[in-house]
């Protein structure tokens, strides 16, 4: 998957209505849940993402040629 290919996925997945939490995975075996759209930021470039963490309130910048995949994430039912 490309960058642009990637970065079109991200924007399906924050712009979504209703917004359904996703998961990214990177090439390091890391894996972020983006629980809101709102906690996501992208370069102009689109080339980076940053992800500030609901739990410490820390940035994580993400190159996007790392992603692996990009999908819905795995929840139980409420």
């Amino acid at each position: 998957m490309t960058c642009i290919m990637k970065n079109k996925r991200l924007l399906e997945f924050c712009d979504a209505d209703p917004f359904l939490p996703f998961e990214i995975r990177t090439s390091d075996g890391r894996e972020y849940t983006i629980d809101s759209p709102h906690f996501l930021a992208r370069s102009r470039e689109g080339d980076v993402i940053t992800y500030y963490t609901l739990e410490d309130d820390r940035a994580v910048t993400i190159d996007v040629k790392h992603i692996v995949s990009i999908e819905i994430a795995n929840r139980p039912g409420a």
